[in-house]
């Protein structure tokens, strides 16, 4: 696991990092820590560019962030939910108070957390439910919002994501008119993943790596979709509703005519 502090004022960053030794023990034996102070001042205001750079440490694999006094956290969150996990610091002082050992605590707290749900909810195979695009794959009233059910930050929650996917899987994981099981959505798409992974992306052809609920997302990795009957289906591409009877679709929602 490779944990990211994010936030601190650089006054606050540097004496913690003093405080710690250059951060020693700051995670549990066998985890990376890294520490990237905020640019602004501690209202926690977050540039355009800063976003930037933590999506390119989440493709670096730091993909358990925690932030510390980010009151611009939402900006974050729009860019980054779903690919990893953000942890919003719960201090209980004010930064410039803040020693060590109480963020030491709290950091520890975090990976303990996170290596429950890798175990119970992170994917650990393209076949996972939580690879599916959540802006284009309809689900029903009973598995409604689960990507969201499954993004939590409570231990007493994981049983109830845990059961939640177990209904994705029961409504959803249906087999074909060959006897193959895939994804069937609630607008009867039918969601197969390409083995092929032919669609790269821009991105994945610089050799940038992407993450959906932490697990690494294989470069080209999409779903072909078509509806179950055969029949043509409106979808939209690039902004813009159009008819199609097969199209690929990213765990992103990213759309593109096969």
């Amino acid at each position: 696991m490779k944990v990211h502090l994010f936030g601190l004022p650089k006054s606050a960053h540097i004496r913690l990092k003093n405080e710690s030794r250059d951060w020693i023990d700051a995670v549990p034996t066998s985890h990376e820590f890294r520490s990237t102070p905020i640019l602004s001042n501690e209202l926690g205001v977050v540039s355009s560019s800063e976003i930037d750079e933590l999506a390119k440490a989440v493709g670096e694999g730091f993909n358990h962030l925690v932030l510390a006094g980010v009151r611009e956290w939402k900006k974050v969150y729009s860019r980054l939910h779903f690919d990893c996990r953000i942890h919003l610091a719960q201090i209980g002082e004010p930064l410039r108070d803040l020693k060590w050992p109480r963020l030491q605590e709290h950091l520890h707290a975090v990976v303990a957390m996170d290596e429950v749900w890798l175990r119970r909810l992170s994917p650990t195979d393209l076949r996972h439910a939580l690879l599916l695009p959540p802006t284009v794959f309809e689900t029903n009233r009973d598995t409604a919002d689960f990507w969201r059910q499954c993004d939590v930050y409570r231990q007493e929650l994981f049983a109830s994501g845990e059961q939640l996917l177990a209904e994705v899987e029961r409504h959803h994981r249906r087999h074909d008119a060959k006897g193959v099981k895939s994804w069937l959505d609630s607008g009867n798409r039918r969601y197969r993943f390409d083995h092929s992974k032919h669609g790269s992306s821009q991105a994945d052809r610089a050799g940038a790596k992407s993450y959906r609920f932490c697990f690494e997302i294989p470069s080209g990795f999409h779903y072909d979709v078509v509806d179950d009957s055969g029949r043509a289906f409106k979808i939209a591409i690039n902004g813009r509703s159009q008819w199609v009877s097969h199209c690929n679709v990213t765990p992103w929602g990213r759309v593109g005519r096969g």
